[in-house]
């Protein structure tokens, strides 16, 4: 990544507002100022008027913000000119200044990228940025200001620095088996602290699958057997027609996602990830194409967060729960309460194509998806989440390592180097190139 020359980008969302930002940082950026509105208009501090002189003779009234090296968020020189809010006269503001000699277009995250190769802001900190950026509800915007402020960091520095602790105590009886005045660590207090930080792991989420988005939501899947209703509730849900339902069984052999507001339904609540999936009833399908789309079901349902169980009869027979890693909370719904077959066993009694009791329905889902421990916290940040999966994997191995009658401290020593050595990824001290360009890469031009 090149931080030497001078870049630009409308820094303002898309639409008409009041005003829009283009952003400029680098070392050509005085030069620009300079030719447009004059010396004066990056003179100290503080926001000053100008007018902006385009080609065709349009001259727009600007507010220009000036920072001088190093004191601003890139750490070069860097400006931001509001102009009037309308998309195309910030198009054309943005054409006039990538005019310029030396001057391009920013990519993705280039201007936080910037901030991090300045030392202005700490890899942990630019995923912060972006994490807010694209949050879409309150327990998002939590977990992400955790990454802005730094207190996901100095949690993860307490873990490295205990890990490396019991690494030196385990060494010791390694290297140092000969000196009286060196005690190496019982396993047995060995076993029981790495229990204790396994522990403090899962809470913060480590066991939370990765994804590979800036942020996450709950994934909530309807299950059940074919021709269960489970299409026609989808549509229901999301107050549209998303889904093909047809009275045919096998319909859906895809997997529709679809983003799901439930903050009208309960306090705190945010945006789920609603998923219809083709229905599973225990057989392996009548071909091919039909066993590959239950077997790519089955896969989805296994990672899911919530699980909406569709069954009409009320019975909601184990074949149409798939297998799971984990427990995975259930809403029994029993689709097709309007019929005159439907019995009533049991479930929350919903008839989707008329949104009789869809209420109901819509609560249970918020309170499952965002009841304590169901919330995707550490997903905000996929990186993360990979990197302290891999950490509680080995600090879990080396405990049961450690555990064994006739452990062998080379081994379990040789553990806890690999998990040091995820923490350390997030601390930013072992990070590879590539994992950098992956960071930045989510960001929003202009950011």
């Amino acid at each position: 990544m090149i931080v030497g020359d001078t870049i630009a980008a409308v820094a303002s969302p898309r639409g008409r507002a009041a005003r829009a930002v283009v952003r400029l940082s680098g070392p050509g950026t005085s030069a620009v100022l300079d030719e447009r509105v004059g010396p004066g208009a990056r003179a100290g501090r503080g926001i000053r008027p100008a007018r902006w002189r385009l080609s065709g003779g349009v001259v727009l009234p600007v507010l220009v913000i000036s920072y001088h090296a190093p004191r601003s968020y890139t750490g070069q020189d860097a400006a931001e000119i509001l102009c009037p809010g309308n998309p195309v006269l910030a198009r054309r503001l943005l054409d006039d200044v990538l005019a310029f000699p030396g001057v391009r277009s920013a990519g993705p995250g280039e201007f936080t990228a910037r901030a991090y190769f300045a030392g202005k802001l700490t890899l942990e900190q630019a995923e912060g940025v972006a994490a807010l950026i694209a949050a879409e509800d309150e327990a998002q915007a939590h977990a992400a200001r955790e990454l802005l402020e730094g207190s996901a960091g100095a949690r993860y520095r307490a873990w490295t620095s205990e890990l490396a602790d019991l690494a030196a105590l385990v060494e010791a009886g390694i290297d140092f088996t000969d000196q009286e005045d060196v005690r190496p660590i019982a396993p047995a207090a060995l076993v029981s602290r790495l229990a204790s930080m396994g522990s403090a792991m899962r809470d913060a989420g480590a066991d939370v699958r990765p994804v590979e988005a800036p942020s996450a939501v709950a994934r909530v899947v309807l299950i059940g057997p074919p021709n269960a209703g489970k299409s026609t509730l989808f549509n229901a849900l999301l107050g549209r027609t998303r889904a093909v339902a047809s009275p045919r069984a096998g319909t859906t052999r895809d997997a529709l996602a679809e983003p799901l507001d439930l903050g009208a339904d309960m306090p705190g609540a945010g945006v789920v990830e609603l998923i219809d999936l083709p229905g599973l009833d225990g057989t392996p399908g009548v071909d091919d194409l039909d066993r590959a789309a239950r077997e790519r079901a089955k896969a989805i349902a296994g990672v899911a967060d919530v699980w909406i169980q569709c069954d009409p009869s009320g019975r909601f027979e184990a074949s149409g729960v798939p297998p799971s890693v984990r427990p995975i909370p259930v809403i029994r719904v029993r689709t097709k309460a309007d019929l005159p077959t439907a019995d009533g066993h049991g479930g929350l009694g919903v008839c989707a194509l008329d949104g009789w009791n869809l209420g109901p329905v819509r609560r249970a889902i918020a309170d499952a998806a965002f009841s304590a421990g169901t919330s995707p916290r550490a997903a905000v940040a996929p990186r993360h989440a990979r990197a302290l999966a891999s950490a509680l994997r080995a600090v879990t191995d080396a405990g049961t390592l450690a555990g064994r009658p006739e452990w062998a401290p080379e081994t379990v020593s040789a553990v806890l180097r690999d998990a040091l050595d995820a923490l350390e990824e997030l601390g930013g001290r072992v990070t590879p190139d590539d994992v950098l360009g992956r960071v930045f890469s989510v960001f929003c031009v202009g950011k």
